[in-house]
């Protein structure tokens, strides 16, 4: 690893502390759409909450941060700029001499943070007693009701439409792009407030990568859900906020999903928007 990766990461540590929210391997979407919120209050500068997660490594990114990036990450820590950073922790020889206390394995190091050593080891044989109690009741449910699961377990369902619905309005709200796609039928649609259509499952994760759209909220309330056969119409009320072009947005809609059981699962075939007002 070398003296710049392991720069940000004592960087990520003082953003742990500084924040008090504990181990960023446990935080949410939502902490760093609160912590892009932070940084902005106390410097200035706008940094996403997708940007965040690139250099946090929550979202799959090759290259290192750029030096507007890391600037302003460490002026919120009280720096003057990346290059004092890394002058007032030794230009990496701190982040060297924090190299020789690494545990080396197979072609690459891992930090030896002996608090998280040692919680793993107190976790391990509770996951593995709660592993084997579940399995257990698992096999004691399976004999002991094997003729309870019906067709309309396996088939659709009007709550398991609306557990679909859910679950793209979490990817969503998310700005999860593979999770998007995947619930998304290869012919979906969406018809716009604006009465516009866009067409394909890569309509937005295309807009999300791009940057053209950010989605800070998107909750669902109200739902209508109608079954038929194998066609399921779902309609939520829905409150939702972002940027779009470069210009935030704060608005509530009625949306309505079409969705069609394939497979043993339910894909989006149509969205359709109707924009309300507040």
């Amino acid at each position: 690893m070398q003296t710049e990766e392991l720069l940000i990461e004592k960087t990520k540590r003082l953003f742990e502390e500084n924040t008090g929210w504990g181990d960023s391997d446990d935080w949410t979407n939502q902490d760093f759409v609160a912590l892009s919120e932070k940084i902005q209050e106390r410097t200035g500068v706008a940094l996403s909450h997708i940007t965040l997660k690139r250099v946090w490594g929550k979202v799959k990114y090759d290259s290192l941060p750029n030096s507007h990036t890391l600037d302003t990450l460490v002026q919120f820590l009280g720096y003057e700029n990346w290059r004092a950073f890394k002058s007032q922790n030794g230009d990496g020889k701190a982040a060297q001499a924090q190299q020789e206390h690494m545990l080396t394995n197979g072609n690459h190091y891992e930090p030896a943070y002996p608090v998280r050593q040692r919680k793993a080891k107190l976790l391990r044989p509770l996951l593995i007693l709660a592993a084997v109690v579940l399995m257990a009741a698992v096999v004691i449910y399976i004999n002991a009701k094997p003729m309870t699961r019906t067709k309309s377990s396996i088939g659709p369902t009007a709550e398991n439409a609306l557990a679909a619905d859910n679950e793209l309005s979490r990817a969503i709200q998310d700005n999860d792009t593979t999770g998007i796609a995947r619930m998304l039928d290869k012919d979906w649609a969406v018809i716009a407030t604006t009465g516009g259509i866009g067409e394909g499952p890569s309509t937005f994760p295309d807009g999300i990568k791009s940057g053209h759209l950010t989605r800070k909220t998107f909750s669902t309330s109200e739902p209508r859900v109608r079954l038929h056969g194998n066609t399921a119409v779902v309609t939520t009320k829905v409150e939702t906020s972002g940027v779009l072009q470069g210009k935030p947005f704060d608005v509530q809609e009625r949306q309505t999903d079409v969705w069609c059981w394939e497979d043993g699962g339910w894909k989006c075939i149509l969205t359709h928007e109707t924009k309300m007002s507040k």
